[in-house]
């Protein structure tokens, strides 16, 4: 390649940068946020227990789709996989503000779940891959923060402003400017510039790469339990969230509201995330596990025992406890995964957290409909208080097993070097 044409790929991947911040922004702004729960009971009368089963192909569809678009991504580029990523998506959301029976709303969040799979990953490969490409390659983990700090910018003014359009014009007229909003992301995509690297390396079978993880991961006690563990709390920190939008508009609050009431729990997230750093050095890392389930269960004790609309509050620590879970528990899980299974290991935690996800939001839409959404926080209390608990007192068991291990290994070196008898145990 000329110098000219050089200077010229440069300023195409320096594009891709900008062109990214452009892209999520796009991708994460839909107007949807704050009232598609209240969308679909009230405009499309469907039950919280039919709304919570159409999460269930849509979990199941991100898990097994993830490794095959990932594939495709390698492939044919990152560009045609964000390109086909945002375009699904748009369609998927036309379809979903426009459906009038349940297996063409089942559709629409099938489509959703193969659209968000071609995004995931791609985004990021394509905006490291760029910098690498014009040696800023360490600016990464800046720009990746800006990234995730500009997305959680665009969902709290989309939950702003959504509700009061939705009750200005209507619901489909929201959601439907949604997807014009996310198919405003495909030019963006057409015109980034593919980073030149290889593409189409082998991939292992998905299933095998499935098998190898579960496996690894019960040989290890601490990652075993570790990961049930935040499976469980993702999933009843990620469940009850579905239910706000039903408990506002069960108190009496309006639809051009909803957005007001639910914007604090995002921003409580995001706060969370910043100062989950904080929160271990103050409480220690086994302190911040146990803090964490803790503080679930005081939120859905506290909404299932005050019927009032300030109960409301409540959900601002599911927010919180929804932004420090992630930063807090994957660093403690990849402290502990060898750098070899990480990506194995990681694909395994992800299935695992989506399965529990699957199982558990239908069955939360039942008990709603059944006993009431009071009835419905007692059972997340309950799972949380068997299975979460559980899963981290064994893993605590395994912890201080390890830490017993490494502590006699320890002396046992000590002794051997100032040439003491070694006891055996």
């Amino acid at each position: 390649m000329d110098l000219l044409g050089r200077i010229r790929e440069e300023i195409a991947l320096e594009a891709n940068i900008r062109k990214s911040y452009v892209y999520r922004f796009l991708m994460n702004f839909q107007l949807w946020w704050p009232i598609w729960v209240i969308y679909l009971q009230q405009e499309r009368g469907l039950s919280l227990t039919r709304i919570t089963i159409l999460d269930v192909p849509f979990l199941l569809l991100v898990v097994l789709a993830e490794v095959p678009t990932g594939a495709i991504a390698d492939r044919f580029g990152r560009r045609t996989s964000l390109i086909l990523g945002s375009g699904l998506f748009a369609i998927a959301v036309f379809i979903f503000g426009i459906a009038e029976s349940y297996p063409v709303i089942l559709l629409s969040y099938t489509v959703w779940g193969l659209a968000l799979t071609f995004q995931s990953g791609a985004d990021t490969a394509i905006l490291y891959d760029s910098l690498k490409a014009v040696g800023r390659e360490p600016d990464f983990q800046k720009i990746n923060s800006r990234l995730w700090a500009l997305t959680s910018l665009s969902v709290l003014i989309a939950i702003l402003i959504g509700a009061p359009i939705a009750a200005a014009t209507s619901f489909t007229f929201a959601i439907t400017l949604s997807a014009v909003i996310a198919l405003a992301a495909v030019p963006i995509a057409w015109s980034m510039h593919e980073p030149q690297g290889e593409h189409g390396g082998a991939h292992e079978d998905y299933f095998g790469t499935v098998r190898t993880g579960v496996r690894d991961a019960w040989e290890h006690p601490r990652l075993r339990y570790m990961i049930l563990f935040s499976a469980v709390l993702m999933a009843c920190t990620y469940a009850p969230m579905v239910f706000a939008q039903p408990f506002l508009a069960e108190h009496g609050v309006s639809l051009g509201n909803l957005g007001l009431w639910q914007a604090p729990i995002r921003a409580a997230g995001v706060v969370g995330a910043l100062f989950a750093a904080q929160l271990v050095s103050r409480l220690g890392e086994r302190g911040a596990f146990f803090a964490m389930p803790t503080a679930i269960v005081i939120a859905m004790i506290a909404l299932a025992g005050v019927d009032q609309t300030w109960a409301a509050a409540a959900y601002l620590l599911v927010g919180a406890v929804a932004g420090i879970q992630n930063p807090v528990l994957a660093t403690y899980i990849n402290r502990h995964i060898p750098s070899s299974r990480r990506a194995t290991m990681l694909s395994v935690q992800n299935l695992v957290g989506n399965l529990i996800l699957a199982g558990i939001q239908p069955l939360s839409g039942y008990v709603a409909d059944s006993a009431g959404l009071q009835g419905m926080f007692l059972m997340f209390t309950l799972v949380l208080g068997i299975v979460g608990f559980g899963s981290l007192a064994l893993w605590l068991r395994a912890e201080r097993a390890g830490d017993a291990i490494i502590d006699e290994a320890e002396e046992r070196a000590e002794q051997e070097q100032a040439g003491a008898p070694v006891t055996v145990s």
